[in-house]
This record gives C-alpha cells, structure tokens and sequence, in this order.
C-alpha cells in the first residue's frame, strides 16, 4: 500500500471527509450555446425492484437560460439506440442542434454524439471545433449544471411518483408473476407519468431562479422568460437549425 498508493491511508482514513468538487463561474454566451444531457435512474428497475419495470428518464438542460427545453421516459436509458433515438426526437422539437452538447462518458451516448458533430459540420461548418468542440464529455460529478435540476426533480415529484408506483407492488395489485401486468403497467402508466413530467418541466420553466450576483450568465429570472426573449437579457440566440429531413434522414 505504501509502495504503489502512498496516499491511500489518508484519503480513506474513518471520518475522512469527502472531496469537494471545486465550483468556478459559469459561461456561456446565450440559449442552445450549450446544451447538458443526462440519464435519470431512480425510477428504474433496481429502484423499483418490481421484475422487469423500469422508468428511466433523460433529459436535456439549456445553461445559459436554465430552461429544460425536453425531458422523457425511455426503455432504457443505457443504451447507444435508445438515446440516439431520443436526441432526433429533441432536435424535431427545438428545431435544431446547440452549438455545443455537454455529457456523461457512459456507453450511451455514442450515437447521440455522432448525430450532433454530423449535424453540427453540416449545418454550421464555419463554428470553429478547437474553440467550440462539438461535444465535451465529462464525468458525472461535473455535470452540474443537469445534475443539480435532477435533485430537485426528485425532491419536488420524483419521490412522490416512487411512492404511487410502489402502491401496486405493496399491495398486491401487480405481481411480476402475471404475463400480462408489464405490458397493462406501461401502457396504462408511461402516458400519465409522462404528463407528470410535462408539468415538472412547465412548473421549473416557469420559476423564479434564485439571485446569484456573480453569475456570468441570467439570474434572478424566470428560464422560460429568458429563453423566449435572449436579447433582453444580454444573450444570443446560438440555435443551429436542422431541417426535417435531416432528422428524418
């Protein structure tokens, strides 16, 4: 131990503290200039131990306006296809690509990648990759800026659904033993989940974010205010439009 890890006592030592991830100011220089992505995992099946249910989320987090500008359950939330998916199906949404995408180093976001440096080099070929890469991939911890929404998430609605979920389990309602309980349980359940989220999404758009005088961005605002109207507040409007066909290509 002392040989090859000569730090290792004192940094697991009972009652060590944790390592603080050190903040520093955020930039950025108007909506969809960077756009963070993340997977969301406390309604999935190891969550919910209820057999083969699973409700992941991703979503998608604006940082210059704090606006989610799309959220969704998916099948699987670790897997390259259904992420891939679920990216065409923000960039038919908003209408295009940021200019930049921020996220985790998890298997799932290679086709999600590859998508946006396509669109990216097709549709903005003049953007400069050494000075605004086309994706940055960082690890969990410093993805703050989607992290931090998905603790409120859980606080504020994410706990509550666990808790009407596990009804059906803890009283006998569902039972993993009934061939046709998975199907019922998504076709009755994603739909109105989905429009829980829909109303998460709505309710934190439309909050007052709290004041932070040294931030270099909007604050003290409402996110879908600075979303709509980036010139009253300083910022730009970097939306790389995609057309249709490119989506559907």
């Amino acid at each position: 131990m002392l040989e090859h890890f000569p730090f290792g006592f004192d940094n697991h030592f009972p009652g060590k503290k944790k390592s603080v991830t050190p903040r520093t100011p955020l930039n950025s220089n108007g909506e969809f200039h960077e756009v963070s992505s993340d997977g969301h995992e406390k309604l999935g099946k190891q969550a919910l131990d209820m057999g083969d249910i699973g409700l992941p989320i991703y979503g998608y987090k604006d940082k210059w306006s704090d606006t989610i500008p799309f959220i969704q359950f998916v099948p699987d939330s670790r897997t390259a296809a259904a992420i891939g998916h679920l990216y065409l199906d923000f960039i038919e949404t908003t209408g295009g690509i940021p200019i930049q995408m921020k996220m985790d180093k998890g298997s799932e976001i290679g086709w999600q990648y590859a998508i946006q440096d396509a669109l990216r080099h097709t549709f903005a070929p003049d953007i400069n990759p050494e000075v605004y890469p086309v994706c940055r991939l960082i690890k969990s911890v410093h993805n703050t800026i989607i992290e931090a929404f998905w603790r409120w998430f859980k606080e504020k609605m994410g706990l509550n659904l666990k808790a009407v979920i596990l009804v059906g389990k803890d009283q006998r309602i569902f039972s993993t033993n009934v061939e046709f309980h998975l199907p019922l349980f998504y076709w009755v359940f994603v739909p109105l989940l989905q429009g829980k989220l829909e109303e998460f999404r709505m309710w934190w758009n439309h909050h007052r974010v709290r004041p932070q005088p040294d931030k270099n961005m909007p604050s003290g605002h409402i996110p879908a205010d600075a979303f709509d109207h980036p010139q009253n507040f300083g910022g730009l409007d970097c939306l790389i439009e995609a057309p249709q066909s490119a989506v559907n290509d």
